[in-house]
């Protein structure tokens, strides 16, 4: 039991409220009699990201393709269409567009002179019945988030995150490193506290439906939210000793059955934890669905974090025990997960049946569907309230956004990240590099001697959110919506990693495992396209302790069957203990810097960001030590003040600057050959500079999202 009066108050009062209704009289259509059915349609929004309007603020200019407004038109039409319906918000929505680094980029000053956060004043039309935390919400602090949900005009949940109590940490859990204390032990449920005072666990919501005999029937709908374990290593600045968290599945099996003596008739889970089979499952791991699923009680799952779709055709969870990812059932029940930043609504409707005499409601499983609804076909169906609703903070985002900073006359974008080193990298890494530079001169980064200093990065935007979800700066200027487009997570901190050469390969062997198919004839697939695109660690460097500039460079050779194993969908094979077991083959080749290979003891200092600092999943990462963080600035942060400095260097108010590509790694495979691999259509006239890429006329899809192009990769 918590240790809050009004979470204690509320299940007390459901309690009472459901003895009353057991005495009541049959006229007030307390459920008594056998086979009255019900139907009631659950949606869910997840991960929309801040996306509030048709508008892509990279570009300057109306996008047709995502955001609530346009998702919005859906719910009612889905709304329209029964008797009695429920809205959830998965989490994920406070962070990750312009409009909500706008709000961020003001503080708690926003709330002062705005008001509601925009995503609120949105949501609010739209009558959501509850929301769940997802793990974006903690990347501005506790404070900025929970002024923020103070602007819903419905509940929050989220059930694993407490407050912090070393004690606690001391006697039921451990501390897996310094940011990470976790609660492991089911008796800690009766001592801890929720972290939140406005955000319960769990919700029991008293709603009123029509059944299908004409009668009005109330049905008690629990609905429990839970959030991703990692937030303790991914927001570390923000919630070192200062909450707690416990594991998704073993916080559902306390919380479900609590909630069941709270009168709940059914209970919706509403998980920010993506899909994955897990027989081998680990305490704490993020994606837990699959495990939740299974817990009895739990009806009908809403979930998010992925990006991905579920129901689906694609294929993506076949072979997955329990799952029928066509059906969007998982173990029998009903599920959705509706991709990301409003391109689609999850509906999922429930067959109720009372049982037990008619004292209680029960879902008819085999009769409840799952689907996903995609946005409407006409560009210009919008739900114009919602517009009006954030028109404000959409005017100040595009003056925001459209700053120009430096002054370009070449093409910066990601379209062919993972199979030529691309520019829209290269100037993040350029960035963080002379950030690790400054540290090593001010001496808050003492590197050893004869150590070499690098940095390392990704593509943020390699397709994974749709086919024009790629960086693509052609203008004539880097602007604040440059920064932020090159840099797409504004949460992530500068850190640094002390490892060897031999780390580093691990680190790329572990990448290009699960990025590249091998390639041994003419039209091959080269890509793992479900593969999340900032994953793809690309490395750039370097500078010695005695301030030599030195040239990295590295060679991927996908004519190799990858060091780690990995399935159909490129997802890494763990062995029974849960290991990750290389074997002979090296796709990494020629690893140099000034053209010297480099001994696997070679002493390495990487600029990172905290979330790759913390992703120990991944061989070599795991072997590294933390030597530096700083959460003074985030990295996008810094892109900022590099491009910045270059400006300064400048007579010029915005100067040209000139981006010399390093081309430091390159890929190789079987001579003579091409292999096949989707990007965006947008890209046909870049590859036509590029020596290796082809652009064909066939079109391709990654999971349910179309309007791929394929092009073809040569080898030489």
């Amino acid at each position: 039991m918590i240790n809050n009066k009004k979470f204690k108050d509320a299940a007390l009062a459901s309690v009472i409220a459901g003895l009353v209704g057991c005495n009541s009289s049959s006229n007030d259509h307390t459920v008594k009699d056998m086979d009255v059915t019900l139907d009631l349609r659950l949606m869910e929004t997840t991960d929309l990201h801040g996306t509030m309007m048709p508008f892509n603020y990279f570009e300057n200019k109306a996008n047709s393709n995502l955001s609530l407004a346009r998702a919005a038109v859906i719910i009612r039409d889905a709304r329209g269409e029964v008797e009695n319906s429920m809205l959830f918000d998965n989490g994920d929505l406070i962070q990750g567009s312009p409009m909500a680094d706008y709000v961020a980029n003001l503080g708690l000053d926003y709330f002062d002179q705005k008001g509601r956060h925009p995503v609120y004043k949105a949501m609010n039309l739209l009558d959501y019945d509850a929301a769940n935390i997802g793990n974006h919400e903690f990347n501005y602090g506790i404070e900025f988030m929970e002024h923020s949900i103070d602007g819903a005009n419905f509940p929050y949940v989220v059930s694993n995150v407490w407050k912090y109590d070393e004690s606690l940490a001391g006697a039921y859990g451990t501390f897996e490193n310094s940011c990470s204390p976790r609660l492991e032990y089911k008796d800690f449920y009766d001592f801890a506290e929720s972290a939140f005072d406005t955000v319960a666990p769990y919700e029991i919501l008293d709603r009123t439906f029509k059944a299908r005999n004409g009668e009005s029937y109330t049905v008690k709908v629990g609905v429990i939210g839970f959030t991703p374990p990692g937030i303790m290593g991914w927001d570390k600045t923000h919630l070192e000793c200062e909450v707690l968290v416990s594991d998704i599945k073993t916080t559902a099996e306390y919380y479900v059955p609590k909630m069941i003596e709270d009168g709940a008739d059914i209970i919706v889970a509403v998980p920010h934890s993506g899909l994955t089979n897990s027989d081998n499952a680990t305490p704490f791991q993020d994606n837990a669905t699959w495990e939740l699923a299974q817990i009895d009680g739990i009806d009908a799952v809403m979930f998010g974090h992925d990006h991905n779709n579920f129901p689906t055709e694609a294929g993506t969870y076949d072979g997955m025990e329990g799952v029928n990812g066509p059906k969007g059932k998982i173990f029998g029940k009903p599920a959705v997960m509706p991709g990301s930043l409003g391109d689609n609504v999850g509906v999922i409707d429930l067959v109720l049946q009372t049982e037990d005499g008619g004292e209680s409601w029960a879902v008819n499983y085999p009769q409840s569907t799952a689907e996903l609804r995609g946005l409407p076909e006409n560009p210009d169906s919008v739900a114009e309230d919602i517009i009006a609703a954030v028109q404000d903070d959409h005017n100040s985002t595009v003056d925001f956004m459209s700053e120009a900073i430096v002054a370009i006359d070449q093409p910066i974008n990601s379209f062919f990240s993972a199979v030529e080193p691309d520019l829209s990298i290269q100037i993040v890494n350029e960035a963080q590099f002379n950030w690790g530079v400054k540290q090593v001169e001010s001496g808050s980064l003492e590197i050893e001697e004869g150590a070499i200093l690098v940095s390392v990065s990704a593509p943020f935007k390699g397709g994974r959110n749709g086919s024009d979800d790629y960086t693509n700066i052609d203008g004539d200027f880097l602007t604040n919506a440059s920064v932020a487009d090159l840099y797409n997570f504004d949460n992530n901190t500068p850190a640094v990693l002390k490892l060897t050469a031999g780390d580093m390969k691990e680190w790329l062997e572990t990448i290009a495992s699960q990025q590249y198919r091998t390639v041994t004839k003419d039209g091959d697939d080269l890509l793992f396209q479900m593969f999340r695109s900032y994953n793809f660690d690309a490395f750039y460097g370097g500078w010695d302790a005695e301030g030599e500039q030195i040239e990295m460079s590295y060679t991927i050779d996908v004519g190799k069957e990858p060091r780690y194993s990995v399935d159909d969908a490129g997802e890494l094979i763990y062995n029974d203990d849960g290991e990750l077991v290389p074997n002979d083959v090296r796709r990494i080749t020629d690893f140099t810097y000034g053209g010297v290979d480099m001994d696997d003891d070679q002493v390495f200092y990487v600029v990172t960001n905290n979330y790759r600092a913390t992703n120990t999943w991944i061989p070599g990462v795991d072997n590294a030590e933390l030597v530096l963080e700083d959460a003074a600035f985030s990295n996008r942060e810094i892109v900022d003040q590099y491009l910045r400095e270059l400006a300064a260097e400048h007579e010029e108010e915005v100067p040209l600057i000139q981006f010399e590509n390093a081309n430091n790694y390159k890929l190789t495979g079987p001579a003579g050959i091409s292999a096949k691999f989707l990007s965006d259509p947008r890209g046909k006239a870049y590859a036509e500079t590029l020596e290796n890429v082809d652009h064909t006329s066939e079109t391709g899809s990654v999971g349910d999202n179309t309007g791929y192009s394929v092009y073809k990769y040569s080898f030489n």
